[in-house]
């Protein structure tokens, strides 16, 4: 019996002598405490996390192998401001930017027509740019997280996105103006990509919503700023010198707060075996469905407000008989239901379930669209149009954290990359491919919110395809 409690003694005694350096007297100290344990059941039952209290107590934070456990955050006077909150103030600047300039091409786009004295068809190139920028992004994000760190992809994203603005700030030719739109769109697919796959580590759906909320909140503003701008005869280039502003600005926060942020590592070892294997299926399985959830939301969202051609505007202006100028501001009411939505989602004990919430948000977004398609009066379309954009608002945020949420830290970034950059594709082919079908069919623009209502409930049955996510001890 004595030889199994000095066996015991020693094992535990070896690991913190080669890492924690401690001293003779430590080490005395130590050896008193175990001599005090009478009993072999005594020594098997104490716990981990008494032991695990000592080794820390004995070690500098700086030489632990596990950099994320460490608590970083910012000091100011008598007040601590922790990590996640820093991470999540950086992701909502990221976000407001890239919201930003996805309506900016949009309402710009009169005022480069004019300029550059184009047709519509030329004009138009300047959103396929974006969209390769985009993409291109948000493929290769993962890749350089890896390789280069967050806080780098980060910077990158920031220059990217003030040298295109600043590119276009000088009114360049056309040509250069597209170059400039697709050195941005990398930097709002590098903001979008790397942010959300820094909050997914946070397994929060609520931190989702927030950042997600900002993106809304910068979509909203730029057409304002932009019509501000036309009003007072201020030329359409000068409008790209405030995200150049905007984007110094950001870089500058994104170098302090994410100076020591490191992708957490797996918190777990699988084994190689039939549980693990079924572990992996269903990772590969959530992935595909939220490949196929968020194409169909990118979808619905961009036929509505896509920032090219808003076939909502069309519609209430050849079907409800709306004035152009009073079209643009109910369209300014989904955006405005949009955000918030994704605020009201984000706040504390307002929890969305993963299948039925989100099925029902998609119920009641049908019964919007559906009240927008009955009902004859304009008056009304304000309150159905927002209250479609607030129902609207957190499918993108939910269905990144459920994808996020159901995979292993070390494919977060990966799964979190690949999932965004197939809702651009359904953001690219919604609008197209109901412009097409708009063009061949009697009805034309009448059918949009009978579409709508189509891929809402193709969105909200595929939700129900969602395994349940994992008890873990």
């Amino acid at each position: 019996m004595t030889q199994i409690a000095s066996s015991q003694i020693e094992l535990d005694e070896l690991p913190a002598l080669e890492r924690g350096r401690l001293s003779f007297e430590q080490i005395k100290n130590t050896e008193s405490h175990k001599a005090d344990v009478a009993t072999e059941n005594e020594i098997f039952t104490e716990t981990r996390s008494a032991r695990s209290r000592i080794f820390v107590d004995a070690i500098p934070i700086e030489d632990t192998a596990e950099p994320q456990a460490r608590r970083l955050g910012l000091r100011i006077g008598s007040v601590y401001i922790e990590e996640e909150v820093l991470y999540l103030l950086g992701s909502c600047m990221g976000f407001f930017a890239a919201g930003l300039s996805d309506t900016a091409t949009g309402a710009n786009l009169p005022s480069i027509q004019k300029h550059y004295d184009l047709s519509y068809e030329v004009v138009s190139l300047v959103f396929l740019t974006g969209f390769g920028g985009y993409l291109a992004a948000c493929m290769l994000n993962s890749v350089l997280q890896n390789a280069i760190g967050t806080r780098w992809v980060l910077l990158t994203a920031g220059l990217l996105h003030a040298g295109g603005s600043l590119l276009i700030a000088f009114a360049p030719p056309f040509p250069l103006v597209m170059v400039g739109l697709t050195i941005m769109g990398l930097g709002n697919g590098f903001y979008e990509a790397c942010l959300t796959s820094v909050i997914a580590h946070f397994e929060n759906s609520r931190f989702m919503n927030i950042i997600y909320s900002f993106f809304g909140v910068g979509a909203l503003s730029a057409p304002f700023i932009i019509g501000g701008f036309a009003k007072a005869a201020i030329p359409w280039n000068l409008y790209y010198w405030f995200p150049v502003s905007l984007g110094a600005v950001i870089m500058a926060s994104h170098f302090v707060l994410f100076r020591q942020y490191v992708i957490p590592a797996e918190a777990e070892t699988e084994h190689h075996t039939l549980r693990a294997r079924f572990t992996q299926l269903t990772r590969m399985r959530i992935t595909w469905i939220g490949i196929a959830l968020i194409t169909l939301g990118f979808a619905i969202t961009l036929t509505l407000s896509n920032a090219s051609l808003t076939w909502l505007t069309s519609y209430l202006i050849e079907v409800k008989g709306a004035g152009a100028d009073i079209s643009r501001y109910q369209l300014s009411m989904l955006w405005a239901g949009i955000t918030a939505g994704r605020m009201f989602f984000s706040l504390p004990y307002i929890h969305v379930r993963d299948r039925l919430g989100n099925t029902l948000l998609l119920a009641l977004l049908c019964g919007a669209i559906a009240i927008l398609w009955a009902t004859k009066a304009n008056a009304s379309n304000w309150v159905v149009i927002a209250a479609a954009g607030f129902f609207l608002g957190p499918n993108t945020p939910g269905i990144l954290s459920i994808v996020s949420i159901r995979v292993p830290p070390r494919l977060k970034g990966a799964a979190v990359s690949i999932t965004i950059g197939s809702g651009l594709i359904g953001a690219a082919l919604g609008p197209l491919l109901f412009g097409v079908a708009v063009g061949k069919i009697v009805p034309g623009l009448e059918v949009l919110p009978p579409v709508i209502i189509v891929l809402s409930t193709l969105s909200a049955l595929t939700f129900w395809a969602i395994p349940p996510r994992e008890k873990r001890d």
